[in-house]
């Protein structure tokens, strides 16, 4: 298993704002240049609307995963490479007025292969933001019983579940806790849309049902996905 370091933003004075182009480039450029990083996601707001409508997406959403919890937490403490990010002007330019952010473990049920031929992919981001009345029977059932369901979506490329760690950091961000995040990856925002209106719908409603008892409900947003491969560069020089 892997761990991944989650960044949410959100534009709470205008939600409809959105990241220019270059100023997108220059967010994508920074973070390949992450040490330690195995990949990250970059996730955008896709113009789609689902039956679940959480309402508006986050301005921008970030997960970066690393192969284990010392090469993310090197990376968020007082002078590592994401702390200075955090402070840099290709971050604040984004306008965010809230920044949450959050650790986790990777459980990965289908990992995403190849996205070469799939420049648009789309991603659904779904987080649980209560709490289970006992976390290890939540645990336990959803990990064997949900996801097996979600690989069943057509055209599903990635299913990954992430649940709660420990975790050291020095960031100027809110930090969340959460007790599960869920990420499904299709090939479109057009194939995620059908993929929810697919039979396999009821079968993940009527297993909801079927959760231990929680709190909180769950939200869910769709993405524009953008992978990102690590690379070797120094984006920002260690002092």
């Amino acid at each position: 298993m892997t761990f991944s370091y989650f960044i949410t933003a959100t534009n709470e004075r205008n939600p409809d704002a959105r990241i220019s182009a270059a100023h997108y480039g220059c967010i994508e450029k920074a973070i390949r240049a992450t040490p330690d990083l195995l990949k990250a996601e970059l996730h955008t707001p896709a113009r789609i609307t689902t039956y679940h409508d959480d309402g508006h997406s986050p301005l921008l959403a970030l997960r970066l995963e690393f192969a284990n919890i010392e090469a993310l937490e090197s990376q968020v403490a007082e002078g590592g490479y994401l702390w200075r990010f955090a402070q840099s002007d290709d971050w604040l330019a984004t306008g965010a007025s809230l920044v949450t952010h959050q650790a986790m473990l990777t459980r990965t049920f289908l990992p995403l292969t190849s996205t070469i031929a799939e420049p648009a992919l789309c991603s659904y981001l779904v987080h649980y933001p209560g709490a289970a009345e006992n976390f290890n029977e939540w645990l336990s059932y959803y990990v064997t019983h949900h996801p097996q369901i979600m690989l069943d979506y057509p055209n599903v490329r990635q299913v990954n579940v992430f649940t709660r760690v420990d975790w050291c950091e020095s960031m100027p961000w809110m930090r969340v806790n959460y007790m599960q995040r869920n990420m499904l990856t299709f090939p479109s925002s057009e194939l995620l849309a059908q993929a929810l209106t697919s039979p396999i719908r009821v079968r993940m409603r009527e297993d909801n049902g079927r959760f231990p008892p929680f709190s909180g409900g769950a939200c869910h947003y769709p993405m524009l996905t953008t992978v990102i491969a690590p690379h070797n560069g120094k984006y920002f020089e260690t002092p």
